[in-house]
């Protein structure tokens, strides 16, 4: 299966993995100005989390993007994962530093981190049916 058709049989894992990668890399490199709630909800510490935040995002995003791709759930659960506290904390630090002005941001970034809970909790369901119907027949 060539990645073109990966990317036709799951987008929203993929552009959800993308965005991680894009907005981690923002905040990686650019540090508290990449949110303005962040630097409101976490003022003096503000530059230092966003890097680590940024980062860590951006390596959840490119662990999954991998996992998916290469078709190694070990890797792209860790992903996942890494992907829901990003999106998660984001959501948070929004919502707290811009108030109801931060009220779309922190939605989709909710909604983000809700779609890779789902999405790793499929997959955990997979593997647990598949290690439960092993090739022996179903031991």
């Amino acid at each position: 299966m060539t990645w073109p058709d990966r990317l036709e049989a799951n987008p929203f894992g993929t552009m959800a993995a993308v965005a991680a990668v894009a907005l981690g890399l923002l905040g990686a490199a650019i540090g508290d100005d990449v949110s303005q709630g962040m630097l409101n909800s976490l003022r003096d510490s503000a530059d230092i989390v966003a890097h680590l935040w940024g980062g860590a995002l951006a390596l959840g995003g490119a662990l999954k993007l991998y996992g998916l791709y290469a078709k190694r759930t070990e890797l792209e659960i860790p992903g996942l994962w890494v992907m829901i506290g990003g999106f998660t904390f984001y959501s948070i630090t929004v919502v707290t530093g811009l108030g109801v002005h931060g009220l779309a941001a922190g939605i989709v970034a909710a909604a983000l981190a809700g779609g890779c809970a789902l999405k790793t909790r499929k997959i955990m369901r997979t593997a647990r049916l598949v290690r439960g119907n092993g090739a022996d027949g179903g031991s």
